[in-house]
């Protein structure tokens, strides 16, 4: 079971998974194994949320909030025609607190890992090693990041799944990338390697002192769609956009020096626990 810690407490939690049994059958068995090329589809996931737009998916809200302990009252209606409208919730502005303006800021409220990208633009994530240009299929961005740091957001289904920009910049790059849409627990994480494989897209923001950030959302298991709002330029602690459905990844990369990580993210992230934060919240210092 994979294990949180939890900052506000300052302890170590190992959270409910939502459909557990059902992905280790799915990644644990030979069966499930046959059935991975199919489940994994973009098609698949759109066919089997399809009901969950529906009116009749609007008792599943009730359950969900006293599941997860969520309160409805921190977002601007408490009325939803559907799970799928419940899931894009939007809280309300006075809920998002952005930290200042020297900090890091959490793009998301999410499982947190910190990693560093070696000079070979290698990292490593969950026992699977990457290289950073597989996953943006872009050689000469993925050099930039030699030496820098990688943060990476697991957004639980229970997790709120708007997300903000890392940094104020102009967007001089943006791409899409089609794959699979694997689970992003550590269950399939353990087995594929899933920046390289999941849908994804990235953008790369030029800022005014920390050079060139690189922010990618990637889709999972049954989220069908990323939503990116179509700006030429974004504002730290801004709405970016969401994914629709299910768990999903956000990975933002700083370059080589212009960023150190919270010590107590960073404690955990090398003892391969991810941290849970929550959105605006700072994780890090500048470093110029």
């Amino acid at each position: 079971m994979p294990k949180v810690y939890q900052r506000e407490t300052k302890s170590i939690t190992e959270p409910k998974e939502y459909q557990a049994a059902w992905l280790k059958r799915l990644y644990l068995t030979k069966w499930g194994n046959i059935l991975l090329f199919v489940v994994t589809s973009p098609l698949f996931s759109i066919m089997w949320t399809a009901i969950d737009h529906t009116r009749f998916s609007k008792n599943k809200v009730a359950q969900f909030t006293k599941e997860y302990g969520i309160n409805i009252n921190d977002y601007e209606s408490a009325n939803y025609r559907s799970f799928a409208a419940f899931f894009i919730r939007k809280l309300k502005a006075a809920n998002i607190h952005v930290s200042p303006s020297n900090r890091v800021c959490a793009v998301a409220q999410a499982k947190l890992l910190t990693v560093p990208i070696h000079s070979d633009q290698t990292f490593t994530v969950k026992g699977q090693n990457y290289r950073l240009e597989d996953i943006l299929q872009d050689r000469s961005s993925a050099d930039y990041y030699e030496g820098g740091t990688l943060f990476i957001y697991r957004l639980a289904v229970d997790d709120y799944h708007r997300y903000l920009a890392s940094e104020t910049g102009s967007v001089i790059h943006r791409r899409k990338i089609h794959g699979k849409l694997h689970t992003v627990r550590e269950i399939a994480q353990q087995h594929f390697q899933l920046f390289k494989e999941n849908k994804r897209e990235y953008c790369l923001l030029e800022t005014k002192n920390l050079g060139m950030i690189m922010q990618m959302e990637v889709g999972a298991l049954l989220v069908g769609k990323i939503y990116n709002q179509p700006f030429d330029s974004y504002q730290r602690g801004k709405e970016k956009g969401w994914f629709s459905l299910g768990g999903s990844t956000i990975l933002v990369a700083y370059p080589k020096g212009t960023v150190t990580v919270d010590q107590d993210i960073d404690y955990y992230s090398n003892l391969n626990i991810e941290t849970q934060v929550n959105i605006g919240e700072g994780i890090g210092l500048k470093t110029c």
